[in-house]
């Protein structure tokens, strides 16, 4: 019985580690299919798999086999310290950065943001509290295209 009581309460502290991520909002909810149009220029839908799962990744697009388009993502932490600590990775996953990458520090949308430049499309990376979202966009879309769209998400966090 001891046994038991050991069991159930170490699965309920895994629960309980994970209700940041549960509290998130899925990534297609972020940013909807309209908003996403009206960044891209083009009409766009959520892509169907992404939005059966509502998971941590979302990619909106203007026809099924489209590679242009929108895609979300996002990533929880324990707290804000440990998604600030992993912030330089999130924007450049794997260093060093490209040559040709352009980085660009950003204020105003959440606590903290960078928008890159890359040779096929351009991103923004923001961490607000312990959630960290990135949003790239194929064709690239402008600065300040992102800068809204990141707002936007990151006050529905």
């Amino acid at each position: 019985m001891r046994m038991m009581g050991l069991a159930v309460a170490v699965a309920l502290s895994v629960i309980a580690a994970r209700a940041p991520l549960e509290s998130t909002p899925p990534a297609c909810k972020l940013l909807s299919a309209q908003e996403a149009s009206k960044l891209m220029g083009v009409p766009v839908a959520v892509n169907a798999d992404d939005m059966a799962r509502g998971d941590f990744n979302c990619r909106y697009n203007p026809s099924p086999t489209s590679f242009n388009g929108v895609e979300i993502t996002y990533r929880s932490f324990s707290d804000g310290q440990a998604a600030h600590a992993f912030f330089p990775r999130w924007v450049i996953p794997v260093p060093p950065k490209p040559a040709d990458m352009i980085l660009i520090q950003v204020q105003g949308v959440g606590d903290e943001a960078t928008i890159t430049h890359g040779k096929i499309a351009n991103s923004i990376h923001f961490r607000r509290g312990a959630v960290l979202v990135k949003m790239g966009t194929v064709p690239g879309a402008s600065d300040t295209a992102l800068v809204t769209a990141g707002k936007t998400m990151a006050g529905r966090l």
